[in-house]
């Protein structure tokens, strides 16, 4: 009897499991495999949520209206003849990279950057983003190392697991005794404090170039009292990254990761090809930020797989 009922158990235990990875692959009724990805739904201007339906690129299954510059590269990659057999399935949700890696999804996109933590437990597309990273802090200052950031003692507000927090935290873990480390603060500040706290001398902010002018855009009149300063391309691949380049991610514990990596990478490549991601990146980005010289697009050499 004892067995009977241990046998029920695994039965109602696998079932439960088996909704949650369904959605991973799954054939739908019209023959199309579905591929199921996740976005956490920012930064702007490339990824963040619209409140008219005529203004999406994508609208998910929960009615969220979605736009950006993510948002329009994946909207055309499943436009190619290559993706005839397959339907996007985009979500939101703020453990996309936890979902990925546990196989719960097939990919997130997010204009994740490389890093070798990230290398361990994902598989990278190849690139569709390439970017430079800033640091703004009060008019009239200029900081553009990590080694000014350091010695000026402002406070560097950070989320976990972001870019430039990754990042920070292993320039501080590579200092030794006696060297100055930048004061990095795990927070969820608002933006808007985060600007008058700059102001005053107190902060610096951190951000890849479309990020920090689509905020110059939003908050033109603190940044009147602001600086912009863009880092040069040693000390981001110095210190930030080598590979300032954007990817999706596919978590190396999904059933589909190699699959799906070679068929957007190669989607990707297609879409740079014929020209469709420069057109993507003046639309999405250079215009909506209103500096034509913005170009976010990867260079030849950019295409070749991290891992």
């Amino acid at each position: 009897m004892k067995r009977i009922i241990a046998k029920i158990a695994l039965i109602l235990a696998a079932a439960l499991v088996l909704p949650v990875l369904a959605g991973c692959g799954k054939k739908e009724e019209g023959g199309k495999t579905k591929i199921v990805i996740e976005t956490n739904g920012r930064p702007s201007p490339f990824i963040y949520t619209v409140d008219d339906e005529k203004d999406a690129l994508y609208t998910t299954k929960d009615g969220v209206f979605l736009a950006g510059y993510d948002i329009a590269v994946l909207v055309e990659l499943f436009k190619l003849p290559a993706f005839a057999d397959y339907e996007l399935d985009l979500s939101v949700s703020s453990n996309s990279l936890v979902d990925a890696q546990q196989g719960v999804i097939d990919a997130t996109i997010n204009n994740w950057s490389y890093n070798k933590e990230r290398a361990e437990s994902y598989l990278f597309s190849y690139p569709y983003t390439k970017s430079r990273y800033t640091i703004t802090s009060a008019l009239g200052t200029s900081i553009n190392s990590f080694e000014e950031l350091a010695d000026s003692g402002l406070i560097i507000y950070g989320g976990a697991g972001g870019n430039t927090t990754n990042a920070i935290e292993r320039w501080n873990d590579s200092r030794k005794e006696g060297q100055s480390k930048i004061n990095l603060q795990y927070t969820s500040v608002d933006m808007t404090v985060q600007l008058d706290e700059a102001i005053e001398g107190k902060v610096a902010l951190i951000h890849d170039q479309p990020v920090i002018l689509k905020y110059k855009d939003t908050y033109a009149e603190q940044f009147k009292k602001l600086n912009i300063t863009v880092l040069s391309d040693d000390e981001t691949a110095k210190n930030i990254t080598a590979n300032n380049t954007s990817h999706i991610l596919f978590g190396k514990t999904g059933a589909h990761a190699k699959e799906y990596q070679k068929l957007i990478s190669e989607g990707i490549k297609t879409l740079y090809d014929n020209g469709t991601l420069a057109e993507l990146g003046k639309k999405w980005i250079a215009t909506v930020l209103g500096d034509e010289t913005v170009s976010v697009l990867p260079l030849e050499s950019d295409f070749s797989y991290l891992n």
